[in-house]
């Protein structure tokens, strides 16, 4: 199925681009130190490499497109063109082509999140974070942020639930250490702890995506397995206990009776029963 349009675009940025062009918008000469970026812009990450070589070309033959700013009481605030904003002041640039163009704060996310997903400027994480921003600020349903920026609805869903993933697992998405695909088949494993170390896993032996899926399959049903022996739902502490036991240890781990009772942490090779001596042995020195 073909990809629909991406909202209003970059047509909405830029006068005179398209038939449709918003009127209002002007293009300028800005000092560059006079721009900020947006607080709220769903990109946080540079490459340090990506700004380096567009600030080289920039020195070459300057800066041929525009960034989109909007005008403040002391100032410029960005729209659309950070990473060139950035390239520019890399650059030494005093002085930069600038559309100007009136939008309110939450105008101003939007744009900023269609020229990003557009420009597919954003990483997985930082695009389900784009979107999360549109349904929170904005008071839109996923269909709706699905219509604004051109994607199914079942895409938008896709991204949203990667928020999901325990915060050193997003890290590794953000890093391009783990796909789309890799995250979204840790998903399915429920327990934080469980799904870190299949993480790491992944990263350590280079699993595919559908291997992913396969160990994923395994390990949700390897810890529902420790749920009934152990006879789950168990008292809320012991629950949050197993839960703060799993991160740490990086495997499943079952508490089993409170005043008197075992320890079950639950191992799947020999690699993993060393790992599990060595921290344990290391924590109690």
């Amino acid at each position: 199925m073909a990809r629909k349009a991406l909202g209003r675009g970059l047509d909405a940025l830029i006068p005179g681009r398209a038939p449709g062009a918003r009127s209002g918008a002007r293009l300028a000469e800005i000092a560059t130190d006079q721009i900020r970026p947006n607080p709220r812009q769903p990109r946080d990450h540079f490459d340090d490499a990506g700004l380096a070589a567009i600030a080289a070309s920039l020195t070459e033959h300057g800066m041929l497109q525009p960034v989109v700013v909007r005008q403040l009481a002391d100032g410029y605030e960005l729209i659309a063109g950070e990473r060139r904003w950035r390239a520019a002041q890399r650059a030494g640039l005093e002085r930069i082509p600038a559309v100007l163009r009136e939008a309110t704060p939450l105008e101003s996310l939007e744009l900023a999140i269609i020229e990003n997903v557009q420009r597919e400027d954003l990483n997985a994480i930082e695009e389900a974070q784009a979107y999360h921003l549109l349904i929170e600020e904005m008071s839109l349903t996923q269909g709706q942020v699905a219509e604004r920026v051109g994607r199914e609805r079942s895409t938008v869903a896709n991204y949203l639930r990667l928020l999901k993933l325990p915060p050193p697992v997003q890290e590794m998405v953000v890093a391009g250490s783990l796909s789309m695909g890799h995250a979204r088949a840790l998903l399915a494993v429920e327990d934080a702890g469980a799904l870190r170390r299949l993480a790491e896993e992944v990263l350590a032996k280079g699993l595919s995506v559908r291997q992913t899926e396969a160990r994923a399959k395994t390990t949700t049903a390897r810890s529902s397995k420790i749920g009934k022996e152990t006879g789950r739902p168990k008292d809320p502490d012991v629950a949050a206990a197993e839960s703060r036991l799993s991160l740490a240890l990086g495997a499943p781990v079952a508490i089993r009776g409170k005043d008197k009772g075992n320890l079950v942490i639950r191992f799947s090779s020999l690699d993993e029963l060393n790992r599990l001596y060595d921290l344990l042995t290391e924590l109690a020195n």
